[in-house]
């Protein structure tokens, strides 16, 4: 008698593949907090940018702490199931994280730029699979982590125009009117988002 391949994981087995995402997202924010606690070291060369480095350090330390919690409650730890789809996340990130850069603010936002997009599609992985198995707080806590990264992204678009414009200062063959550009540059990235929402 044939056995059916297609049946639904029992209910331990969907615990344990929800668990391997956790632990995933867990050992992923680590990963880009120590970069944040490199990026601390960075002169920045007004207070805005070294506010906004601040924030993201904070801001990725305490979700790394929230998930790390989260795991905590939740139990089992990360094994079997989806673990390898975990690991090639985590490869993929070390790989991605090794690269943010300590020397130039522009350049080090935008690395944090691609670190942090990688971690709101992982808690997106993570809050489809929770939905999937109707594991409604793994949802919610999922939802709070894509919030987190969705906000640090926008917070780069916001002074990336900054960032970018203080490095072109130090060009003596281009005079800019920084105030104005920075204005306009935000502006445009406000409504190149918005108007390409889906």
């Amino acid at each position: 008698m044939s056995q059916n391949t297609d049946a639904k994981p029992s209910g331990s087995q969907q615990h344990d593949q929800v668990a391997d995402w956790i632990h995933s997202v867990v050992a992923l924010e680590g990963h880009i907090e120590e970069a944040m606690d490199r990026q601390l070291k960075i002169e920045a060369p007004t207070s805005e940018l070294n506010d906004a480095i601040q924030h993201f350090h904070d801001s990725v330390r305490d979700s790394k702490r929230r998930a790390e919690a989260y795991a905590e409650q939740y139990g089992s730890k990360a094994s079997g199931g989806i673990v390898a789809k975990g690991a090639e996340i985590l490869g993929a990130a070390a790989g991605l994280i090794d690269k943010v850069r300590k020397d130039n603010v522009a350049k080090s936002l935008r690395d944090d730029y691609t670190a942090y997009n990688f971690a709101a599609i992982s808690y997106t992985m993570l809050h489809t699979t929770a939905m999937a198995v109707n594991d409604k707080q793994t949802a919610s806590f999922a939802e709070q982590g894509l919030r987190t990264y969705a906000g640090l992204v926008q917070k780069i678009n916001h002074v990336m125009p900054a960032a970018v414009l203080h490095d072109l200062e130090e060009n003596p063959d281009m005079p800019i009117d920084r105030r104005q550009i920075t204005e306009q540059c935000r502006k445009m990235i406000d409504d190149a988002w918005k108007s390409t929402a889906q």
